[in-house]
């Protein structure tokens, strides 16, 4: 460990700059239907950061494993694995929780994503939804609502186990902790493959709207609405707490509103601070109330029902969406500093940055329900 210590000299902010981006990149991209992460892109620039070469990174795992139990096994001598663990070994020797934490969260999608490829490697996209979503209750995926939750729990859970093991590092204690990371998400991944193939073989997938038959179809818009209620939960940690900005809905919402791009970014950053959960909960949850058909959320009426929502002046009830997104938002400008400049603009100008946020918003969730 000294050696490659003594090798690596990164810019800290900017690498944990990196790691944190990166995970709630994937995170958020992990829910679509057959998405696995790619790795080697990932490897190459971590290289980069911390200043070493590929070859410095094997000699440490052949100097780290070499008498061990571990020394022939394949998992303990994958460098891209290793990589990651000298990154979270190093975060800790530096005081830096939070830095650990998102590279630990890093590593377990990194072992999903090497366990699907490993076990649907041709994936069929319908189907992959249909079996996530009849996955029996006790399966992690269903438990945890998503896979990037289940993701994200897991490396809770490694975390009390063996955070002194890895800041001491302790490769005896590694070595388990890399055995019960692996077995654990690899439990699910071959139990949820076992799945995909049997629906696969008998032509069980979600049907696309095209598909329904009038009789199913009110009971088909009662479960996607019933969907979506449960979904607002998950979008809303997956801002707050994971930090993640969707650049697809960013770039969506920017587009429809008109908005500059550095307000639009300092909402979007700003929006991820824990202390909106139940704003932005509240903002969803009365969207997808308010939402009469599959089409409003899923179709093209999903932007006629936005502006339509926000065009509101007049309303008895006393919450309502628009009422609500104004509410973050300005909750959102008085944390970032910039409510003086906003109050200062014209009522179109605002009226532009509040249809920003709500499309922003809604579009997340719109993905994350439609598979979009």
């Amino acid at each position: 460990m000294k050696i490659l210590i003594s090798k690596v000299d990164p810019n800290i902010p900017q690498l944990k700059r990196f790691i944190t981006t990166s995970a709630a990149r994937e995170l958020s991209a992990l829910s679509a239907p057959c998405y696995y992460p790619k790795t080697k892109k990932f490897y190459s620039e971590l290289l980069y950061l911390l200043k070493v070469t590929d070859k410095d990174i094997k000699e440490f795992v052949k100097r780290t494993y070499k008498g061990t139990k571990a020394e022939k096994f394949k998992l303990p001598n994958d460098a891209g694995t290793n990589i990651l663990l000298f990154v979270m070994h190093y975060f800790l020797i530096k005081r830096d929780q939070s830095a650990f934490s998102a590279t630990m969260v890093y590593f377990m999608i990194i072992q999903y994503a090497r366990l699907m490829y490993k076990q649907i490697k041709y994936c069929h996209e319908d189907t992959f939804k249909y079996t996530l979503d009849t996955l029996t209750r006790t399966h992690l995926f269903f438990r945890e609502k998503s896979i990037p939750n289940s993701l994200y729990y897991l490396a809770n859970q490694m975390q009390p186990n063996y955070t002194k093991d890895i800041k001491d590092w302790n490769v005896d204690r590694i070595i388990a902790f890399l055995s019960a990371a692996r077995t654990r998400i690899s439990q699910s991944v071959k139990s949820f493959a076992e799945r995909y193939y049997s629906n696969k073989k008998s032509g069980a997938m979600i049907k696309t709207q095209g598909e329904i038959s009038d009789d199913e179809s009110n009971n088909y818009q009662y479960q996607v609405l019933e969907k979506g209620q449960k979904i607002v939960d998950d979008i809303t940690k997956k801002i707050t707490s994971y930090k993640v900005i969707d650049m697809k809905a960013f770039e969506e919402a920017k587009q429809i509103s008109k908005i500059k791009t550095s307000i639009a970014t300092l909402i979007a950053n700003g929006v991820t601070n824990e202390k909106h959960f139940n704003n932005i909960k509240m903002s969803l949850q009365l969207f997808i109330k308010e939402a009469k058909s599959v089409d409003m959320v899923c179709g093209n009426e999903f932007y006629t029902y936005v502006k339509r929502m926000m065009a509101i002046k007049r309303t008895i009830a006393q919450l309502y969406f628009k009422a609500q997104i104004n509410i973050l938002l300005i909750e959102i400008l008085k944390e970032v500093g910039f409510l003086k400049t906003y109050e200062k603009y014209t009522s179109q100008t605002q009226f532009i940055i509040s249809s920003f946020l709500a499309f922003y918003l809604t579009i997340m969730l719109r993905r994350s329900i439609c598979n979009t």
